[in-house]
């Protein structure tokens, strides 16, 4: 499928989940009343309060693991850097001398 495509479903997908809320406000008759949710405020508030605490662990084990691959990789550089011989120091060229004929 070609990505203006698949923008355009995204953009149409967004449009319907902000519909989804913002009908009930507006006096629109809203897709929640057929299905027989009463107020979808407040059941996005319900949803919240129950999925935050979830969110905030899930986005902690992914700072902790980013960290940790960090630490991890800091330490292998550092032992590299160890074993590599410090380089020497180059030899001046000598100035070739050009035969006279």
């Amino acid at each position: 499928m070609h990505s203006a495509a698949k923008l355009i479903i995204g953009l149409l997908i967004f449009v319907a989940g902000i519909y989804w809320y913002v009908a009930e406000v507006l006096g629109m008759p809203g897709v929640a009343v057929v299905l027989g949710v009463t107020s979808t405020f407040m059941a996005l508030k319900t949803v919240f309060a129950g999925l935050f605490g979830l969110f905030l662990i899930f986005l902690g084990l992914i700072i902790a693991w980013i960290e940790y691959e960090d630490l991890k990789w800091e330490m292998k550089e550092k032992k590299t850097e160890r074993k590599r011989p410090a380089p020497r120091p180059r030899r001046k060229a000598k100035a070739r001398r050009r035969r006279r004929r």
